[in-house]
């Protein structure tokens, strides 16, 4: 997934910089962000369900 999000990223212009709560990050393309909060949702997502689902 991680590799297909660097080829997807590989024409995007439209960058913007993300505010933390200590710091800014540098300009990262808009669609980096997206894909990177879809891939990290979804890892995060199956592992807190199997933990859940292990549970009962």
């Amino acid at each position: 997934m991680f590799l297909l999000l660097m080829v997807g990223i590989q024409n995007s212009s439209n960058k913007t910089k993300i505010n933390l709560i200590i710091n800014e990050t540098v300009n990262l393309p808009v669609s980096f962000i997206v894909g990177m909060s879809f891939i990290t949702g979804s890892l995060t997502g199956g592992i807190l369900s199997s933990n859940f689902h292990n549970k009962k």
